[in-house]
């Protein structure tokens, strides 16, 4: 993965399409504009978006809009690296790059350096003290092996130099595409293979006050919150009944979709069920995953 950084700058990349775009964008960009400490280092606002650039309103003018079509969830985020290395061009000439989910807010000022290791990712606050929710299908690209399961990231926020970012974006794409060819997605999306990723690369482990839920009470003063959204409203994922021979029958691609929607969520739902039983069940499923592990 090739760079060109003559000029310190910093990149920062979103991906909102949709009602995400109008629900989150404006608040997002007004607050990275309020909070970051980058007098030195010009920052670049990046959006992956089905959203048509406003000329007339000068905030939306100060984002470089990146086309894209939209894509039933969980593709939109699972399909991120490879979006991102579409852009590679305009992007590898920034000397660091950030990506954070739309729905984000910056609520206090931002350190100088706190952006500037090699590798950078926050602590999942979901997951202190306790097991991560790593991928637990041995079949899938994103399975870490337990001896690697160690921190567990978050993937709404991580990013570092730009050598670094884009040798982590171009290898996930690779593996995200194998695994959709196998027809296997992620327990956890993107971040299941970005915690893949970090667990086996050197990562500056950023405190969860730089992603912290919004509608939690924080232990420290948050740097960043991560807000609450309508899942359904802004996922538009379809909760009606499927009439399966008028999809079978080839007689209505809308129910065809929201069908294939259902089952993955189905699925979704059962490697959901799989990887809390192995947090919650304590040592003995842990013993079990492990042994598993090394038998083969």
């Amino acid at each position: 993965m090739t760079t060109n950084t003559a000029q310190p700058s910093i990149g920062i990349i979103t991906i909102a399409t949709g009602e995400y775009y109008r629900q989150f964008i404006p608040t997002l960009k007004r607050s990275v504009d309020t909070y970051f400490n980058q007098s030195s280092t010009p920052v670049q606002f990046y959006c992956f978006t089905d959203t048509v650039e406003d000329k007339s309103n000068q905030a939306a003018a100060a984002i470089v809009h990146f086309p894209v079509h939209p894509v039933p969830w969980p593709f939109a985020t699972l399909m991120r690296y490879q979006w991102i290395l579409q852009q590679w061009e305009v992007l590898r000439h920034h000397s660091h790059l950030l990506y954070m989910d739309a729905d984000m807010e910056v609520v206090r000022s931002i350190p100088t350096t706190a952006f500037m290791a090699e590798l950078f990712a926050v602590v999942h606050p979901g997951y202190l003290g306790k097991p991560g929710a790593f991928e637990p299908d041995r079949t899938a690209l994103s399975y870490l092996a337990p001896p690697l399961r160690k921190t567990y990231y978050q993937g709404c926020l991580w990013g570092g130099k730009t050598q670094a970012f884009g040798d982590l974006v171009e290898t996930l794409a690779k593996r995200v595409s194998a695994d959709l060819r196998q027809g296997q997605i992620a327990l956890w999306h993107d971040e299941s293979h970005l915690n893949w990723y970090l667990a086996q690369h050197p990562c500056h482990a950023l405190p969860t006050s730089y992603a912290w839920p919004s509608l939690q009470t924080p232990k420290d003063s948050p740097f960043i919150l991560h807000l609450e959204k309508p899942h359904d409203a802004v996922r538009q994922v379809s909760v009606d009944g499927i009439e399966i021979e008028r999809v079978m029958a080839g007689q209505s691609a809308t129910e065809e979709l929201a069908m294939y929607r259902r089952l993955y969520l189905v699925a979704h739902e059962k490697n959901q069920r799989l990887a809390a039983r192995l947090q919650t069940e304590g040592w003995w499923s842990r013993l079990r995953e492990r042994l598993a592990y090394y038998k083969n």
